[in-house]
């Protein structure tokens, strides 16, 4: 066996300076551990928070696009409802006997005569078959 002479290991700083450092460090980790559980029970009461502020900001909105729906439909109903009014009183109007109590308010009667009138067939030209019908007795050739 071979013996070699040790090194001696020779500190740069002094032994009290480490030790002086560790006890601050040691101070310091112990009470980041005393408020560590303070630390995580506000965050989780944060989050708890935040996912209920969410919920009932969801709620709010599901709850006021229900009330709108819901306008919509009475809103939608009273106009039906009127439409249906309209057409009674349009029928009503347009009835026969409302016509004929407007027409003696006028002082309308009925003809006591009758003129029939009847009119000669038309005469088709050679032109007008080839045209196209526009304006009743108008065409246009092509």
């Amino acid at each position: 066996m071979i013996a070699r002479q040790l090194l001696e290991y020779s500190d740069p700083a002094p032994r009290w300076r480490t030790a002086r450092n560790a006890s601050a460090a040691r101070r310091l980790r112990v009470r980041r551990q005393r408020y560590r559980s303070i630390g995580l029970w506000v965050r989780g009461l944060g989050l708890a928070t935040a996912v209920v502020l969410l919920y009932l900001g969801l709620l709010a909105n599901i709850t006021r696009l229900n009330y709108e729906v819901s306008h919509a439909k009475q809103a939608r109903a009273r106009i039906a409802l009127g439409i249906l009014r309209n057409a009674d009183v349009i029928a009503r109007l347009e009835s026969r006997e409302n016509l004929e109590a407007m027409a003696a308010r006028l002082g309308m009667r009925e003809p006591e005569t009758f003129v029939a009138i009847a009119l000669p067939p038309p005469r088709r030209s050679a032109k007008a078959a080839d045209g196209v019908a526009f304006l009743g007795g108008v065409t246009l050739s092509r």
